[in-house]
């Protein structure tokens, strides 16, 4: 039952980075887009340390929390940079 919170909450943090990575991917300056996404990661990566701990994952929230991070700076920045693409192609 753990591994199955554990991989709807992995597709719901992937949802919530490329949402996101869109979003961030309409501000202005290629500044503020780098800045949004890691400011999301950061809050996905509190989130998942936060949510691991009451979910049985105690032990291994610190790992949890790193990985959850990394995939979000990393689908999140993809997301943008497309989104900046499009937009542009207009």
């Amino acid at each position: 039952m753990h591994y199955e919170y554990l991989f709807w909450s992995m597709a719901a943090m992937v949802a919530v980075a490329l949402v996101g990575g869109s979003l961030c991917g309409r501000l202005r300056s290629a500044g503020r887009v780098l800045a949004g996404v890691a400011a999301l990661a950061a809050v996905v990566g509190v989130a998942v340390v936060a949510l691991s701990r009451s979910a049985g994952f105690g032990d291994q929230s610190a790992m949890l929390a790193i990985a959850a991070f990394m995939f979000s700076l990393v689908i999140g920045a993809a997301a943008a940079l497309l989104t900046r693409r499009i937009l542009r192609r207009r």
